[in-house]
């Protein structure tokens, strides 16, 4: 149950991590996520892409 719990978590801050990388890259480093192919800003650090680009 703790390790479930902790793998979770894990993952949760690795996709924070990538989503805080593509804002930076995307040269925005104070969003918190931006779209990996347009570069447009993301709410919420889940998605890779945007509705337009996943489209």
């Amino acid at each position: 149950m703790f390790e479930n719990q902790y793998n979770e978590e894990m993952e949760a801050e690795v996709r924070r991590l990538e989503a805080k990388k593509r804002a930076e890259v995307a040269g925005h480093p104070e969003w918190d996520n931006a779209c990996a192919s347009c570069g447009c800003r993301i709410d919420g650090t889940v998605e890779q892409f945007c509705v337009a680009c996943r489209s």
